[in-house]
């Protein structure tokens, strides 16, 4: 019986280190799955970038211009944005707004027309800050004589008298006479004559920018010749 327990006990001290090898791996096994399921608390989650918006571009209008039948306006609010409209100048000349209603725009630059929004919100706002932009210019003008091609062209955005015969094509240079070019505007009833040399505006003889307004009509003569 003395013998038997000696062999026992002989068996377990061999058996030990092997038992406790197989305790660390099963340990360490465990440890890695939790490991590898639970989330990190150093590592912080990911916030979505936001979406920026585009920033809203504007006609480049030439110095002191007036708005015309079709351009197209928007008005904001500072503070009421609820109130915040884009609106097309109509036939009248008038655009309508909330709270107030038709209000005139036609021949007005946008500083005089946020000048008198200003004065009709004042009391219904108590001076909120009001801004004027323009969108879209929405008119024409037309050209004629020795171009490409004569015709209509649309005035999405303020046009100079190079712009305008470019669109047209550009000069017919067999027949135009680009020393001669002739703007016809009707202002007030009246028509005026305006001569503009773009011999010297090609040759870059001169750096003056001829803008021009809505419904201009733009002759490019022809060449004379003598026989």
């Amino acid at each position: 019986m003395k013998m038997i327990l000696q062999r026992i006990a002989a068996f377990r001290l061999e058996a030990a280190p092997m038992i406790g090898c197989l305790l660390i791996a099963l340990f360490a096994a465990t440890g890695t799955s939790q490991a590898a399921t639970s989330p990190r608390k150093d590592v912080k989650p990911k916030t979505p970038t936001p979406a920026v918006a585009a920033p809203e571009t504007q006609p480049a209008l030439p110095p002191g211009y007036r708005l015309q039948e079709g351009d197209v306006v928007k008005i904001t609010f500072d503070a009421t944005t609820n109130l915040n409209t884009v609106a097309k100048i109509q036939l009248d000349g008038a655009i309508v707004l909330p709270l107030v209603g038709a209000v005139k725009a036609l021949g007005r630059s946008p500083v005089d027309l946020r000048g008198d929004l200003m004065k009709q919100y004042e009391t219904l706002l108590k001076g909120e800050e009001i801004t004027v932009s323009i969108i879209s210019a929405m008119t024409c003008v037309y050209v004629s004589g020795a171009v490409l091609r004569p015709g209509r062209i649309s005035m999405e955005r303020p046009l100079t008298l190079m712009d305008a015969i470019m669109e047209a094509g550009g000069f017919d240079n067999n027949r135009a006479k680009p020393s001669g070019v002739t703007v016809l505007r009707v202002e007030d009833g009246k028509q005026q004559h305006f001569k503009v040399d773009m011999k010297k505006v090609l040759s870059g003889r001169t750096t003056e920018v001829f803008y021009l307004k809505p419904f201009d009509t733009v002759h490019v003569p022809e060449k004379t010749f003598n026989l």
